[in-house]
């Protein structure tokens, strides 16, 4: 449907935001949708990720749609989203600026031409950051202290196993599990209700899983960790109860980023005693992305140096991280070579010649001599 002069039904800007935002909520990714285009009803977004005015509140939104130019909205953008901030970050919103240009035109308020002015964007460059198998298991220790409840130890144990996004973790069900095969069914992201994908999962893991199942006397069709709520106590640094508030409802991403941040300043003052090797102190920030980059790289060296049956190699890894490309899942090993060389060390040439002499019977005390 085109754009006429004479029509009178177009909406302005922040008018045509609100019907966008009314037809998404059923959909995945709408949160997303609302923080760069509408923000919170009581007026403008500012913060670390929001540099600039949401497209309603801008000076944009009281327009008439069919009066704002394709360059108006890229420059809109641009202030929502400078140079400064993130890639990724940018991307989201230039994603979610198309989708709401794309049903504009769909319903006659724009030309498509709006579209071609917006600028294009790039990934964010890949990051390497994770942990390498030495620092796991100084930091898994770490989490075995009387510091963690077994909810946290536990999320922490299914962050690393896993690697799962935060929302996909805080949204498990004790039937995610399929013991027969020993995999976890996870709805990750994807247009509509999301893409269910299943996670094969250690058979140590799954172990943890039914021990923590029956501990906690969860049913089926309940939530793996519920929302509680923190009840303060005096005492040593960390010793807080938390409370059940709502066992039918799952916690927030808020409580796995509280495990990390624990695990973290807890490592900082090991090593500050000296109870950890500092180069075992990792030097960035604990998120979950980077349990899932150390998911991801943690099993490609399994594969390549502790032989069959060990590991997952790049397929696999693409299918339990939930990635539609292959390059997306490369991404997240890019820099496992180095820490492989490490592994392979050069070995003695007639010590090796003399296992594989032995080897293929050639090997044995006079086998030399029989031959010649």
């Amino acid at each position: 449907m085109s754009v006429t002069a004479i029509r009178r039904d177009i909406p302005t800007v922040a008018q045509a935001v609100e019907r966008f935002i009314s037809k998404c909520q059923q959909q995945r990714g709408v949160k997303e949708h609302i923080s760069t285009l509408r923000g919170p009803k009581t007026g403008r977004v500012t913060g670390k990720k929001a540099a600039g005015p949401t497209l309603a509140n801008s000076e944009l939104g009281p327009l008439r749609f069919d009066r704002v130019s394709g360059d108006q909205f890229a420059a809109w953008l641009f202030t929502r989203h400078p140079d400064t901030q993130a890639a990724s970050t940018r991307k989201k919103g230039r994603s979610s600026l198309c989708r709401f240009l794309t049903f504009a035109i769909a319903s006659g308020w724009a030309e498509s031409t709006v579209l071609a002015a917006l600028p294009s964007a790039t990934a964010s460059p890949p990051r390497e950051e994770w942990l390498r198998p030495e620092q796991l298991v100084a930091l898994d220790g770490l989490v075995t202290g009387a510091e963690f409840d077994d909810d946290q130890r536990f999320m922490w144990r299914t962050l690393v196993n896993t690697g799962m996004r935060t929302a996909e973790v805080v949204g498990l069900r004790p039937g995610a599990l399929n013991p027969t095969d020993g995999t976890l069914s996870v709805l990750g992201k994807g247009r509509g209700d999301g893409k269910l994908r299943t996670i094969p999962i250690s058979v140590e893991f799954q172990e943890e899983w039914q021990n923590f199942v029956l501990r906690k006397l969860l049913r089926p069709d309940g939530v793996m960790f519920p929302r509680t709520r923190v009840v303060f106590s005096q005492g040593r640094r960390f010793s807080t109860v938390r409370e059940v508030v709502d066992a039918r409802k799952p916690c927030t991403a808020k409580a796995a980023r509280t495990v990390l941040a624990k695990v973290q300043a807890l490592a900082i003052e090991a090593a500050a005693r000296g109870e950890l090797p500092p180069e075992l102190l990792p030097q960035f920030a604990l998120t979950p992305k980077v349990l899932r980059r150390t998911f991801a790289c943690a099993n490609l060296i399994a594969a390549e140096t502790l032989g069959a049956g060990e590991g997952m190699d790049l397929p696999s890894l693409q299918s339990a991280l939930g990635h539609t490309s292959l390059e997306t899942t490369a991404m997240y090993i890019t820099n496992v070579a180095p820490y492989l060389a490490r592994l392979h060390r050069p070995t003695s040439v007639l010590g090796a010649a003399r296992r594989v002499a032995e080897a293929s019977g050639r090997g044995r005390p006079g086998a030399v001599a029989a031959v010649a």
